[in-house]
């Protein structure tokens, strides 16, 4: 892989947006430890690692051990090896007293600790990295679409090993072996969910010794990060012929999707993006039976910080560039669940779709 997957200008790029936040905010420095902020902001993919940016300064502090890859994969920071982060840019610090952003999900004994470290200093936890990682770059969207290609061959090829008799957790297991089979997967991006009949009505069902039965409905939710980039796609599947209830289902689900589809563009409203779905499904008469939100941000993370579609994300507005997943659900209790989801990216007159595996009800022979 590339060591550096990005032009030298889009970094700097970057880092012109986090320093022009920072000016905005009132912020003096930032200390960044959160994994894919260093590496959207820096570039670099190892580990120890801790950013320190004020408006002349952007520095990234390591061990010596790693150095070597920090000055292969940054163009923008000047690599300095210190064991000791906090105590190094403690000393950078030296001056008036400053307001220093750090990571907003920063754990709690980790931010005590910093203040104490630093205590002349005002420390805020601070999201304006994640707010610009909300956006993303053509270059980046390029390597989400590759993700998301490959996401759909690892897909592929899982079907042809789904079959009445084998647990969740097995199939969950040949996931995890296909993903660990193919070379441009960096790992799963999250742990893959496999849920069949009523086993569905947990949202985030962890596969357990359940066996999969004929006639079975089942939901695979599955995902792989790939040059640091995640995908994530659900489809739901009968072992052997759907009933009609299944396929009514099934059915629902897709227009609710496709309703989503239709209304998504940039300066919707999440709020907006996620009642065009509800309302499809309520009015079907399973409002009741769709217990999520419409989808989430992904990027870096699976989960990118601070983008929900969801009934209360009223104040939240999509953009252009914004990266998506689109996954209305609905679940009956005791009997079984259909979720179908897909990535896209939102532009000024609709939707990228990222995806493109079928959306067709799939019955697997068995």
């Amino acid at each position: 892989m590339n060591d550096r997957p990005f032009e030298p200008r889009e970094m700097q790029a970057r880092l012109d947006a986090v320093r022009r936040w920072m000016a905005d905010n009132e912020r003096d420095a930032l200390y960044v430890t959160h994994p894919p902020n260093v590496r959207y902001l820096s570039g670099f993919r190892g580990e120890p690692a801790a950013l320190f940016v004020d408006h002349d300064r952007a520095i990234l502090i390591t061990h010596d051990r790693s150095s070597r890859w920090a000055r292969a994969q940054t163009s923008t920071f000047e690599v300095i090896c210190d064991p000791d982060p906090v105590v190094h840019a403690g000393k950078l610090m030296e001056g008036p007293a400053l307001r220093i952003g750090v990571d907003h999900h920063i754990p709690h004994t980790t931010l005590l600790s910093l203040r104490g470290a630093w205590n002349r200093h005002t420390l805020e936890p601070s999201d304006g990295i994640e707010s610009l990682r909300r956006i993303k770059s053509e270059a980046e969207i390029a390597i989400l679409r590759d993700s998301q290609a490959i996401n759909e061959r690892i897909f592929r090829r899982v079907l042809e090993h789904i079959r009445p008799g084998m647990t969740e957790r097995a199939a969950q297991g040949v996931m995890l072996a296909e993903m660990a089979a193919d070379e441009a997967v960096d790992g799963p991006s999250f742990t893959p969910i496999v849920a069949s009949a009523g086993n569905a009505w947990e949202i985030h069902h962890q596969p357990d010794s359940t066996v999969l039965r004929q006639g079975d409905m089942v939901i695979l939710d599955l995902g792989v990060m790939h040059a640091g980039y995640a995908s994530d796609m659900t489809r739901t599947i009968c072992l052997g012929p759907a009933t009609d209830a299944m396929r009514e289902i099934h059915s629902l689900v897709g227009r609710a999707q496709q309703a989503a589809f239709d209304a998504i563009r940039h300066g919707i409203s999440a709020y907006a993006a996620d009642a065009a779905a509800r309302s499809v499904i309520e009015a079907a008469g399973h409002g009741s039976a769709f217990t999520h939100g419409l989808g989430h941000g992904i990027g870096l993370e699976t989960h990118d910080a601070g983008l929900r579609m969801s009934p209360s994300a009223r104040d939240t507005e999509l953009r252009n560039g914004m990266a998506v997943t689109v996954e209305p659900g609905v679940y009956l209790e005791d009997r079984f669940g259909v979720r179908t989801e897909d990535v896209v990216i939102v532009r000024e007159d609709g939707i990228d779709n990222l995806t493109t595996f079928t959306h067709e009800l799939i019955e697997l022979p068995t």
